[in-house]
């Protein structure tokens, strides 16, 4: 715990919640600069040495910033760090900016990203309002004493801008396939999970409060829309970075469809429906950073290769690529959820837990829509 001059007493913190983030960050941060330098290097000649050090100067930036994030107690050193991760995560889009259609996928982020962010701020200025402290720890007294719904959804809102849920989730179709392969893997794999983060850490302040179950209901139906939307969009692409982008927007819908699990499994006292919701949650946020963060990495060597990323012109192209074919066929065996791979694991999770609230009579339907 530090005092600041503009923003009064901050802290940092480092929970359970916020150590798995911290390692998913880390583990995604590394194996990107790994993959940077090889694809950065085709540019040396291409680009001045000005480009490539702001280039490499932003990433780390972004990885600094996404670090903080999860281990920020909340409050304005939270947003601090939130807008540098969005700057940072801006100018990595950039990276070819002469092409029009950078240009313009990296303003719409930008915008899309600052709606977010005042979403946030009234968050915790509302918070800091009515509890004197704009900390997450701040927000169970608030949600005790308050209609809770309110506050709840504009938390929902600015979070959900950054996780791509529907209907926010228009920037990152044409943010990823425009930033550079090894960018494209940092902001799906883990940025977007800080997204998913701050839902968690708010819905947790919900705590035994009869809206619990209003929540559960909402994020159940927020994480059925943004699945069955962002995979229907998938199977319609033919260039290989945006299917993958749309396939982040399903998974974050799978991701947020765990949370609704664990939400109502905890309203009707169900502990095991909660515990698998919450486990099956947390568990595919972090495998779905792994095996995306390689199908990116195999769509940068395919593209570093044969200059395209259309799906029509690629075939055959295995004979050339062996090890890439191999590792993205893993990839994309774990992220289509086939045993014994860890995207298995995780949904399989999820599904113990909505066969349990069928099986147990606790929210049947919501269960069996799921």
């Amino acid at each position: 715990s530090l005092p600041t001059l503009l923003f009064g007493e901050e802290s940092l913190r480092m929970d359970a919640l916020s150590a798995l983030f911290t390692l998913l960050v880390a583990a995604g941060s590394v194996a990107s600069a790994l993959y940077a330098k090889g694809y950065v290097d085709r540019y040396l000649d291409r680009k001045p040495a000005a480009h490539i050090s702001l280039h490499y100067f932003a990433f780390t930036l972004l990885s600094l910033s996404m670090t903080a994030v999860v281990t920020a107690s909340g409050g304005y050193t939270f947003l601090f760090w939130w807008e540098l991760m969005t700057l940072s995560s801006f100018v990595l889009i950039l990276f070819d900016a002469e092409r029009k259609e950078v240009l313009k996928a990296a303003l719409t982020y930008l915008v899309m990203m600052h709606l977010g962010f005042f979403a946030l701020l009234i968050g915790f200025v509302v918070l800091q309002a009515a509890e004197g402290s704009a900390d997450f720890g701040a927000l169970a007294s608030y949600f005790a004493a308050h209609r809770p719904l309110p506050l709840l959804l504009v938390f929902l809102a600015g979070f959900g801008m950054k996780a791509g849920l529907f209907p926010m989730h228009v920037w990152l179709p044409e943010a990823h396939p425009a930033a550079p392969s090894h960018v494209s893997a940092l902001m799906s794999g883990v940025m977007i999970k800080t997204g998913v983060y701050g839902i968690l850490r708010v819905v947790a302040a919900l705590g035994d409060l009869p809206v619990l179950r209003t929540a559960g209901y909402l994020l159940l139906a927020l994480g059925i829309i943004t699945g069955v939307w962002g995979v229907i969009l998938a199977a319609l692409q033919n260039d290989i970075k945006r299917l993958l982008a749309y396939s982040s927007i399903e998974n974050v819908g799978i991701i947020l469809l765990g949370v609704g699990i664990a939400a109502l499994g905890k309203a009707s006292g169900n502990h095991f429906v909660a515990l698998c919701g919450l486990a099956g949650a947390l568990l595919h946020t972090f495998n779905h950073s792994l095996f995306k963060s390689l199908l990116f990495f195999g769509a940068g060597n395919v593209l570093s290769q044969t200059r395209t990323t259309s799906l029509d012109a690629l075939g055959g192209v295995a004979h050339h690529m062996p090890l890439t074919a191999i590792l993205f066929l893993t990839a994309t065996a774990a992220i289509c959820a086939l045993p014994p791979l860890n995207g298995f694991v995780s949904e399989m999770l999820l599904y113990l837990g909505l066969f349990d609230g069928i099986a147990s009579g606790s929210d049947v339907l919501c269960a069996a829509a799921a």
